[in-house]
Parts: C-alpha cells; structure tokens; sequence
C-alpha cells in the first residue's frame, strides 16, 4: 500500500484527522428557501476554530460543495451524522465536492485549517457554497464555458447546442503543430475541467467530467494530451466493468477529480449490480495513473478502496 493510500485510509477513520477539536465549532444551520438551490457564505476560521454547516437531505439527492479559502491549509470535510468515517475529506481530494448522497438525514459540511496551520494561529477567509439538487434534476442545463492554462497551452471548453444534442468544443492554443478544436457529443452535463500534468512530463493534459443525474449512468470523461506541446492526443479511461472487483455493486453516478499526481473516480456502491438494489452506503475510489499507450495515452487503474 503506497504512502498516499495509507494516509488517505489515516484520514477517513478520524472525522476530524487535521482539524483541532479542543475549541467549540462554529455551527450554522444550513436552510434552503423555496425554489432556491444553492447558498454561499463568506466568513474566516482561525487557528483551531472550525465551522460546521449542517444540511438536511434525502438519499440521493446531489450535493455539491466549492471550498475558495484565502489560506491554503483551509479544507473542508463531509459526514453523515452517526457516521464513523467521512464521506469526503478535502485534504486528500481538493476542495471540490459533487456527487448523491448515500442515505437520509443530517450532513455536517466542516471548513478546518490543518494542524500546523491551526497551531500557529492562522486566519483562513473564505467563499463557501453548498448547492443541494432534487435527485433526478437536471442540475447543469447552462452552458459551460470556461479558460484553462498550464505550462504555456492554454484550453478553451465550451458546450454548445441544446440539452437533447449537446456537443463539447476544445480549442486549445500554443500548441507547435495544431491547434484545431476538437468536439465531442456529450451524453451528459459537464460538471467541471481541468488541467493538469500527471505524468510530469512537462506537457499538459485536459481532463473533463461531465455527469448525467440519475441511477445506472455512468459519469463521462473526456480527456486530451499535449503530446509534447505539438497536438492533442486523446486519453482512454478503462470502464470500471474491466475490474471484476471493482465492479461489485456498481451502479454509475461517478464523480471525478485530479487529486496530486492522479485521477481519482468516486462511486456509490450498492449490494449488487440489479436495477432494484439498495445503496451500502459506502463509497468506493480507483486511483488511475497516466501511462503512455499504443494509440496514445490511457488513464491504468490501480488503488481500490472503500469507506
């Protein structure tokens, strides 16, 4: 088991592993007003004071949560009340978090400052905000447009066309050889892009996540690299179905993130693969590197995990 599996496991055992927990929290209420989604708040944390931000929501239901903290020791953790492990901790997977929630009842959504940090008094300001969708909604119908840059190649993505044919376009720029857009169907929503370089080889990669709500559909990755900074080459991601074990239980509604040095997919995993199971109400991860392939790149799973 490799150092970064271990400490994530360290991690999600503690509820509170790099949080102090000497001082009384901060707790609010989260509420929701009629027809209304999603609330921010704009507050600061210092030294071993943390906030908690407690939500009230139905199995299924689709939360997301974006942490942009002044400092960056700031994170936030996700658990379900009763619960004796977390179901997302924001030191190991960013501060970005989308996906169903397992069962019904109570969320605390907790903004900490790591140990070090908290010891040394720090101040962390922060932008906080929690979007809470009906199961089945359709919870990214807007357009997605967004610039992202890393090592001099800059990637435009966009989506264009109506919810029914919807398209995405990647036009990338400060690439040697071609810059041609490149553009894909979309079954789904794309929930975010980004860049990274996880194999370290001093030329970019886009990865972009996009989902479709409901259960038994799978999320969608669509990811291109910059081979050598000359043109785009695509990168294949394994269905989970190639993974006998991996596969127990699955049912879709993944969620993907760039954590370090490698692409984590998240997943609810339920008692079998029948459309009438039930959720465990565990969550299960695969760690995938990037490794050069014979038409180009593919995303090699390895760490399998559940919590």
């Amino acid at each position: 088991m490799n150092i970064w599996i271990a400490t994530a496991l360290a991690a999600m055992i503690s509820l509170s592993a790099h949080a102090a927990t000497k001082v009384t929290p901060r707790v609010e209420r989260v509420t929701f007003d009629k027809g209304v989604e999603a609330v921010e708040f704009n507050q600061s944390i210092q030294g071993p004071l943390t906030a908690q931000y407690r939500v009230s929501a139905k199995a299924g239901q689709i939360l997301t949560v974006d942490l942009k903290p002044s400092n960056a020791s700031a994170y936030f953790n996700i658990t379900a009340k009763g619960a004796d492990y977390a179901l997302f901790n924001g030191s190991i997977m960013g501060n970005h978090f989308m996906g169903p929630l397992p069962v019904d009842g109570q969320y605390t959504v907790q903004v900490y400052l790591m140990r070090n940090a908290a010891r040394r008094n720090e101040v962390a300001n922060y932008n906080l905000s929690l979007n809470l969708s009906p199961a089945d909604a359709t919870y990214s119908n807007r357009p997605f447009d967004q610039t992202l840059e890393l090592q001099g190649i800059r990637f435009h993505v966009a989506t264009e066309g109506i919810i029914d044919n919807r398209v995405l376009r990647i036009s990338p720029q400060g690439l040697e050889t071609d810059n041609s857009d490149i553009t894909r169907p979309l079954m789904g929503n794309i929930v975010r892009a980004e860049v990274a370089d996880l194999d370290r080889d001093g030329s970019p990669e886009i990865y972009v996540f996009a989902r479709s709500p409901g259960r038994g559909l799978p999320g969608e990755l669509v990811a291109y690299s910059a081979n050598r900074k000359k043109s785009l080459s695509e990168i294949y991601l394994p269905p989970v179905s190639e993974d006998a074990k991996a596969a127990e239980g699955y049912q879709g509604e993944d969620e993907f993130a760039v954590v370090e040095n490698a692409l984590v997919r998240r997943f609810p995993v339920y008692e079998s693969a029948d459309a009438g199971a039930g959720r465990t109400g565990k969550m299960r991860q695969i760690q995938y590197r990037l490794v050069p392939w014979e038409a180009g790149w593919v995303l090699r799973g390895g760490e399998v995990m559940e919590y």
